[in-house]
């Protein structure tokens, strides 16, 4: 008997021009409304429209909130710290992007 570990890996092609509402963030990343509203104000999430029933997210925003909550978890820490982490996750992806489009 193999004690291999798989790992199933799962994912949707979206257009960057796509959008989803904040019910439908809650449903997918399994969220209250409450919470995702507290990732806006801690400036995690970035909605587009102004008042909370005409917001829409991109389908990044999926991940973001997947990685907070992970980050919580494992890692016990408070929403501002998760926060932090993922700018600077974000700041690091853009630089290896830089990096990669010079030919470094």
């Amino acid at each position: 008997m193999s004690n291999q570990i798989e790992k199933v890996y799962e994912g949707v092609v979206v257009d960057d021009d796509e959008y989803i509402s904040l019910i439908h963030l809650c449903r997918y990343c399994n969220q209250s409304q409450e919470e995702i509203v507290e990732l806006v104000d801690e400036g995690i999430l970035e909605p587009i429209g102004s008042l909370k029933h005409e917001w829409r997210f991109n389908y990044s925003a999926i991940t973001r909130v997947k990685k907070v909550r992970r980050l919580q978890k494992d890692f016990e820490f408070e929403l501002s710290t998760s926060g932090l982490v993922i700018h600077l996750l974000d700041r690091i992806e853009e630089l290896e992007s830089r990096l990669f489009n010079l030919g470094c």
